[in-house]
């Protein structure tokens, strides 16, 4: 699936470069490889075949998954590879003899030669060339991606600071992330749900007793290690082997958060490694010894309780979110137009396949409730679709978003969606106390700002638009959607000055190229600078017809016909499909009989 990817036959699913598989997600693919490598290459050491070729295979199956690992552009699974790889050949240059320990320098070496090589070419072409190279090459303090990492570490750790031992809980870290909002991370996804650090982690999901719980489990690993190593059971390699990877794991773990790709093989690991080690101590019974402990009653007993407990976990657990997941799938076909219109869209039943999933009641509900919020304020701006139809969606979404709120008071994904609902149903009081509700949380989040400036302005009130809009600017200057929506919010309120200001200070013109000002300045008769406005987008984007019509229009309405007329030639040129209705509006100009 890589390959495929990689050749440009199948899509990528964050849709950059850098390959995720099946799995969604670059970072997980990685390190999923990387525990691949490192047992594959366990496997040509456990290898006895005579033939050194048959102990090859796994070697070659390693570079290669290397190579994927490597198209996956994850600096830390690659940093941890390369530690990985060190540690590897620092326990055999130690521990062994003769050519292997001939080559674990030499591996060794390269090791440390490779980030120091790395740092001299780092500014080179070869490595601009790489999507890969590049990524490294960019680390630094300076780094958006790197600076973000720091606020949310630091977030982190200040939120366990106020739960140290038993921490906020599984799956809060979205609460510890609302609380603690740095306005600086508008440059970053908009919302986090992990430290993006596993011990960061541990240590706010379940304090410092998780923490140490989770290095025991490493801290048992390499104790059990360390004694299948003097008692002679496994050998150096496989001790550097397994060290190895559990450095290259610790250290991807550092910039990111584990997954149940990883959790998987790595527990089957300590799984392993328990039982090479119990095996060793003892011999375990085979045969009847143990069955015949217990009467077949008991066991008929025993096997009819587990495959009824079994049956039933896996309803509840597995089938109901599998349907409930399936839910919205088949809800966003139902409810959006097909590209190729070969599909009707059916807003009722649509709704229906949403209310199924809700009442499934799973730990998806809360997935469905937002995407049907989403949905309902799509549905709300499409004029295609009746008012009743909006308003039984609006409706729907409201309550079930009602529902979220109460059942999660700290959740900000909920005020936030109920503050966009309420705006959409024009209820604007409501609108306004929701967003307040999500400041009470999140005091420096822009998002809350933004929304409880447009309900203050839907409302009428627009001086209290505007502190909010500036409030929003303020915490975050040089963040463009809160410059544009201060500025936007002035002109629409009449004071124009101080939206031209702050453009010019930031972007250095106080008439910005965007269409969203077309309407403010409409809105207050400026249409001088309304037409400049158009002016600017037509000499951005001379290509495009609709930004030339509109302009058409502007130096029509500002008394400007023969432009006008200029502008509708150059329409006919780019959209000869038009040639007969700007012919009409031509005509409508020459001879006065269009309305102005």
């Amino acid at each position: 699936y890589s390959v495929l990817q990689i050749l440009v036959k199948l899509d990528v699913h964050q849709g950059d470069d850098r390959i995720d598989a099946t799995m969604g997600n670059a970072t997980y693919l990685a390190i999923y490889l990387i525990f691949h490598i490192f047992l594959l290459a366990y496997v040509s050491i456990q290898l006895k075949a005579s033939k050194i070729w048959i102990r090859l295979i796994p070697l070659a199956l390693a570079v290669f998954e290397f190579f994927i690992v490597y198209k996956t552009a994850t600096r830390g699974a690659l940093l941890g590879f390369l530690a990985g790889v060190f540690i590897f050949a620092l326990v055999n240059t130690i521990w062994s003899k003769g050519f292997v320990r001939k080559v674990s320098v030499s591996i060794l070496g390269v090791a440390v030669l490779i980030p120091i090589v790395f740092f001299l070419v780092k500014d080179s072409d070869f490595v601009k060339s790489s999507e890969t190279l590049t990524r490294f090459a960019s680390i630094s303090v300076n780094e958006a991606t790197t600076q973000s990492r720091f606020i949310i570490w630091n977030m982190a750790f200040e939120a366990w600071k106020e739960h140290p031992v038993l921490g906020w809980g599984p799956e809060s870290f979205v609460y510890i992330f609302s609380k603690y909002y740095n306005s600086e991370l508008w440059r970053q996804e908009p919302w986090f749900d992990r430290a993006h650090n596993v011990f960061l982690d541990w240590l706010t999901s379940a304090g410092i007793i998780g923490f140490l719980a989770y290095f025991a489990l490493f801290g048992s690993a390499i104790f059990v290690l360390i004694k299948l190593f003097r008692s002679k059971i496994i050998g150096s390699k496989e001790v550097g082997c397994f060290l190895g990877l559990m450095v290259a794991y610790l250290i991807h773990n550092v910039f990111v958060f584990d997954s149940f790709n990883s959790y998987v093989i790595f527990f089957a690991l300590l799984a392993y490694w328990h039982f090479i080690y119990s095996n060793s101590k003892t011999e375990i019974p085979m045969g009847n010894a143990i069955q015949d402990k217990f009467p077949k009653s008991i066991k008929i007993a025993v096997v009819s309780i587990v495959a009824v407990v079994t049956a039933y976990s896996l309803f509840f657990f597995n089938v109901r979110p599998i349907l409930a997941s399936k839910s919205i799938l088949d809800a966003l076909k139902t409810v959006t137009y097909s590209k190729d219109g070969s599909r009707e869209r059916d807003l009722e039943k649509g709704l229906d396949m949403l209310k199924n999933g809700i009442n499934y009641n799973t730990f998806a509900t809360a997935e469905i409730r937002e995407q049907l919020a989403q949905y309902a304020e799509r549905i709300s701006r499409d004029p295609a679709t009746s008012n009743e139809e909006k308003k039984v969606f609006l409706s729907y979404a409201m309550e079930e978003m009602k529902k979220q709120h109460d059942d999660f008071p700290y959740d900000i994904r909920a005020k936030a969606f109920l503050s966009t609902l309420y705006g959409d149903y024009g209820d604007y009081g409501n609108a306004i106390i929701s967003a307040k509700d999500g400041l009470e949380v999140s005091k420096q989040r822009q998002q809350f700002y933004f929304l409880l400036g447009e309900a203050y302005f839907k409302a009428g009130e627009e001086d209290l638009a505007m502190d909010a809009m500036k409030q929003a600017y303020e915490l975050a200057p040089e963040y463009p959607e809160a410059i544009h929506n201060y500025a936007m919010v002035a002109i629409f309120s009449g004071k124009p000055e101080i939206a031209e200001n702050l453009l010019e200070k930031h972007f250095g013109t106080r008439i910005y190229p965007d269409a969203k000002y077309v309407n403010a300045y409409a809105a207050i008769g400026d249409f001088k600078k309304l037409t400049i406005v158009w002016e600017k987008l037509v000499e951005k984007d001379p290509e495009n017809y609709e930004y030339r019509l509109s302009l058409a229009a502007a130096y029509f309405r500002t008394y400007k016909d023969s432009e006008a007329i200029k502008e509708l030639e150059e329409v006919k040129k780019l959209n000869p499909n038009l040639t007969n209705n700007v012919d009409s509006l031509i005509n409508g100009i020459r001879t006065g009989t269009m309305k102005r």
